[in-house]
């Protein structure tokens, strides 16, 4: 009977780790860093003060709305819907300029600049030479 109950219990050892472990790339998914953290960040990166903060943090709550609520009113599979990403994505960061001056926002550009060329390169490890 013990044999029995220890190999009921490692059954249900198993299944539980196997279904945790299932889950947790699904709430991971598709979650980025909220609009404080980005706030955050910016403000670290570009050297803002707590006016231009605030500013910014109204600004990313309204876009946030508003890029939903453009999600949801195009089609994603229409030939246009590039066109139109793309113009929005130019007025929003129009509006993200006006609020922290061209020096920032060319600055705030190279920055993303960078991290996103940083994504997209693989880490390479350096080939070694035979001797």
């Amino acid at each position: 009977m013990k044999k029995y109950a220890i190999v009921l219990f490692s059954a249900l050892f198993v299944f539980a780790l196997a279904t945790n472990a299932q889950d947790k790339p699904a709430e991971k998914r598709g979650k980025g860093p909220t609009i404080e953290e980005r706030v955050a960040k910016m403000a670290t990166d570009l050297g803002l003060t707590d006016e231009v903060k605030a500013s910014v943090k109204t600004l990313m709550e309204k876009q946030d709305v508003e890029r939903k609520k453009f999600m949801t009113d195009n089609d994603k599979e229409s030939p246009d819907f590039r066109t139109k990403m793309k113009e929005f994505s130019k007025a929003q960061g129009a509006e993200l300029k006006a609020v922290i001056g061209d020096e920032k926002f060319k600055k705030l550009q190279e920055l993303r600049a960078a991290q996103r060329q940083s994504e997209q390169k693989p880490s390479q490890k350096p080939e070694q030479k035979p001797e």
